[in-house]
């Protein structure tokens, strides 16, 4: 007699769960291709196991599959970069810093936690009186520069920001990282405050309420350095003792023994401030190589001062102040950090065009992402995405207002080389804190080549980086064509789109259309919801979204490659018609899309 084997459903079942999975798992672990192929011999072998079981497994299996399957796709769809900003809540130590902590005893994180808070609040005062003497001596000249620009335009606008109910709710040290010959730490501070802005000139470009973010602050301090003071908490020059409670113009340097203060010898320097969004890009971008410091060695030689962050807040001074000569068309405004074809190019930019100021212009993100060298000279190459608004002054009178080029604060992407002779001399001074750097003079604010102590041109690239050229995205790619630089980020400039996917940028662009006539409806915000959920975000997580586009706080952001623009347009044409009505200020944006990224 034959005896019929008894099949095990249960096991069937799970042997079909695991050939899902496992198909799955193969067809993304190595990284080389997109997440819809696979081969059919998984599913094949699928089929086969749904035949063998009996009714009612084989249906209970196909119900199972079908759940896993969408709680797989919904859980990668949620792995978008927009749904990893982290709390600073949820923040840990980094164990780099943990280790610092342990070869350096006399450091207080305590301490340095108290310092952070009282930066905050004493930027936060600086900000609201547009005035950087009380602060000058803790920030670097990258973060000075920064704030004053906004400054110039503020001042420019009669622009006031009034901020309110300023609370800190947690600093958390959220990494550490050796540089050269400099340490860095990253802070993660949580923080809330009522922000009104205004313009007396312009109202249309008013805009404030309650906001609660968090944002990283990044300091940096010499290893080992042999001398300590305190730039937050004590009114004396560290290295004379003289009072120094402020500071004027735009170097940090003590009035009465000429010492510069804000690099990194005496106390910790803040270097750089950046979103928590804009932070997490740039981390998943500037993910530096193992032989980074091997790399910046062979080519900064001897320079003891060489850090790739100390570079960075070069290249984010050099280009602001390029972008500040664009603006007011005065390009002898960079002829300090500028080589000679790059001048002739800026000037060209500047001869016949209009004023235009800026409502915005903040740097989101300054990475260093290649390097290479020639017969001659060495170059660094940095990515650059700046948020703006631009208003364009009549030709005629500069001082009135012609037209809002932008209808909404935008980013956009760039690149800025800098360059320095090879085997150049170690400067005796530093160019980017107006000291000349072929004899270690102190230069006033002056836009005069001519050191006035030793003759030298100070924009000389035998000791100091100078601007090499700003170009596109598309320019620095034909620019590098044929070269072979190495690459510092693993991420190069080609790669800027994928930190973001199509469908993060149409979120994001999506409230900033429904909130572009200064009112967000419940019908909006419903369509914003559902989008949400359209999109694989958590629809109970983007309240804090929908907040910072009601307060435009929200910046317009378009994918570098042109491919991309129509889908994400046409959701935001979607989203303007949410309330079944299209406002003036959403026909305005949409015109302004369709002019700038196609229809």
């Amino acid at each position: 007699m034959i005896i019929k084997k008894q099949r095990n459903p249960i096991a069937a079942l799970t042997f079909a769960v695991f050939v899902l999975l496992t198909l799955d798992a193969f067809s993304r672990a190595g990284g080389g291709g997109g997440g819809g192929g696979g081969d059919g011999g998984g599913i094949f072998e699928i089929v086969l196991i749904l035949l063998y079981l009996p009714f009612p497994w084989n249906f209970i299996t196909i119900g199972v599959l079908i759940l896993l399957g969408y709680l797989f796709r919904k859980k990668t769809k949620q792995a978008s970069v927009l749904n990893k900003v982290p709390a600073a809540a949820n923040l840990k130590a980094d164990p780099a810093f943990l280790k610092y902590k342990q070869a350096n005893p006399s450091f207080d994180e305590n301490a340095f936690v108290v310092k952070v808070k009282t930066a905050f609040m004493t930027i936060q005062q600086a900000w609201m009186e547009q005035n950087t003497k009380k602060i000058r001596k803790f920030i670097s000249d990258g973060v000075y520069q920064r704030f004053n620009v906004q400054f110039i335009m503020m001042k420019k606008l009669q622009q006031s920001n009034t901020l309110s109910q300023i609370e800190i709710h947690s600093v958390v040290v959220a990494g550490f990282r050796n540089d050269g010959d400099f340490n860095v730490l990253d802070v993660a501070i949580h923080a809330s405050m009522k922000d009104n802005f205004v313009s007396k000139r312009f109202s249309k470009l008013n805009s404030g309420g309650y906001d609660s973010f968090v944002e990283y602050w990044t300091f940096i301090r010499r290893s080992g350095a042999p001398k300590s003071g305190d730039l937050y908490n004590d009114v004396h020059c560290p290295q004379c003792g003289a009072e120094l409670s402020e500071i004027e113009g735009e170097t940090g340097t003590c009035p009465y023994c000429k010492t510069v203060i804000n690099t990194g010898e005496f106390d910790w320097v803040l270097c750089e401030i950046t979103q928590a969004d804009d932070y997490t890009f740039s981390q998943a971008m500037a993910h530096k190589e193992s032989n980074l410091y091997q790399k910046i060695q062979k080519i900064s030689g001897h320079d003891k001062g060489f850090s790739v962050q100390w570079l960075e807040d070069k290249a984010s001074n050099a280009y602001l102040q390029w972008e500040i000569a664009k603006s007011l068309r005065n390009p002898l405004l960079a002829r300090r950090f500028t080589n000679s074809e790059s001048y002739e190019k800026l000037e060209s930019e500047t001869e016949n065009g209009w004023t235009v100021l800026f409502n915005r212009l903040f740097l989101n993100d300054v990475t260093l992402i290649s390097a290479w060298n020639d017969d001659k000279s060495n170059y660094l190459a940095f990515f650059m995405r700046k948020s703006y608004q631009r208003l364009q002054m009549k030709k005629e009178n500069p001082e009135e207002l012609d037209a809002i080029i932008d209808p909404v604060v935008r980013t956009q992407s760039q690149v800025i080389v800098l360059t320095r002779t090879l085997n150049a001399a170690p400067p005796k001074g530093l160019l980017y804190a107006h000291q000349c750097p072929s004899c270690g003079g102190t230069l006033g604010d002056t836009i005069d080549l001519k050191c006035p102590f030793c003759g030298a041109e100070v924009n000389s690239p035998d000791f100091e980086w100078i601007v090499e050229g700003v170009y596109s995205l598309g320019q620095y790619k034909m620019r590098m064509e044929g070269a072979n630089p190495d690459e510092i980020a693993e991420m190069g400039v080609g790669k800027v789109d994928d930190l973001l996917d199509v469908r993060d940028y149409a979120f994001n662009n999506a409230l900033i259309m429904m909130a572009a006539d200064g009112v967000f409806a419940a019908e909006e915000e419903q369509f914003a919801r559902s989008l949400a959920k359209k999109l694989g975000y958590n629809p109970s997580k983007i309240g804090s979204a929908i907040e910072m586009a009601k307060n435009k706080k929200l910046v317009l952001r378009m994918p570098d490659d042109p491919k991309k623009h129509a889908k994400i347009v046409r959701i935001m044409e979607k989203a303007s018609q949410a309330d079944n009505q299209t406002t003036q200020a959403e026909t305005d944006l949409l015109n302004y899309l369709h002019q700038n990224f196609g229809s």
